[in-house]
């Protein structure tokens, strides 16, 4: 079950839209109203990144904010985005770490890189859509991905909830393309260990 829960996610991998492409095309042309529903379109996808680095809902609705004022104000270079979506999340973790690390300096603290704290809750609900699981299985299942590491958890966000491929995955991280399949090979190990020891040996 755990594998086809996997693959059924990665299945589900999403290009760029035509409707996407326009959206960037008529913002080229000055196209506020093509801004707002970009925005609309991946707000949602932006904002529960950006709350696995921080739980400062004012400080993410500022960075998402920023993100669609740097793209209008570049507006004239966007021909070159590809994935829309990789685009964002990139942008908007970077908006994210550059706040907090400036809050940290005001304490003489510096934030390095691999200094964040990843946190997600993988969605119950799409597990049980996945195999028809019941939902107290699926909480269990819940609690195994619970026990990854961090950036465990975040190459598996990334890959199978956002359908990054391997070498968006690595950008975004800022690691080698082999360091995510490093990490994609260990936290599925660990997640067949874990379920076996939860589902098959009770």
């Amino acid at each position: 079950m755990l594998n086809e829960t996997i693959a059924y996610n990665c299945l589900m991998k999403e290009n760029a839209s035509q409707q996407e492409l326009d959206l960037l095309q008529r913002i080229m042309h000055h196209d506020e109203q093509a801004l707002g529903l970009l925005m609309r379109k991946y707000y949602s996808d932006l904002y529960n990144y950006a709350a696995r680095f921080t739980q400062d809902e004012a400080l993410i609705k500022d960075c998402i904010q920023e993100v669609f004022i740097s793209l209008w104000q570049r507006r004239q270079t966007i021909g070159v985005i590809l994935s829309p979506k990789f685009y964002f999340l990139r942008a908007i973790k970077n908006k994210v770490l550059k706040s907090l690390d400036k809050a940290q300096r005001q304490f003489g603290l510096h934030l390095l890189p691999e200094d964040y704290d990843f946190t997600h809750e993988f969605s119950v609900e799409r597990m049980i859509i996945a195999k028809q699981v019941t939902e107290e299985n699926a909480a269990r299942l819940n609690g195994l991905l619970a026990q990854l590491s961090k950036r465990e958890k975040e190459v598996i966000y990334l890959k199978y909830y956002q359908y990054l491929d391997n070498g968006q995955v690595a950008e975004l991280m800022n690691i080698s393309r082999q360091s995510v399949y490093n990490l994609l090979h260990e936290a599925i190990r660990k997640l067949k260990e874990l379920w076996h020891k939860e589902f098959v040996t009770h």
